[in-house]
């Protein structure tokens, strides 16, 4: 089974960034722009065959809202 690419948008002490397990992908000054950019690179690795996810955070960190791109896992009774 793919693993999910997952590409956070998160704070910075500069203004915001991407990270994709804990490696800065990209730098911005204004939130939206970096949101985009998560939205962006999750989307590009759906494209590319695979799973993407942009977990997007709050200017204090705490995630509001994640995305997920390609095939969810069929839901199984647990």
């Amino acid at each position: 089974m793919a693993k999910r690419t997952v590409f956070h948008s998160v704070p910075s002490k500069d203004g915001w960034k991407v990270t994709q397990s804990k490696e800065t992908v990209s730098s911005h000054k204004t939130q939206k722009a970096a949101e985009a950019a998560a939205v962006a690179a999750g989307r590009a690795a759906e494209k590319a065959g695979g799973k993407g996810q942009a977990v997007l955070h709050k200017s204090d960190g705490t995630i509001r809202e994640e995305r997920t791109y390609g095939a969810d896992p069929r839901k199984t009774k647990g």
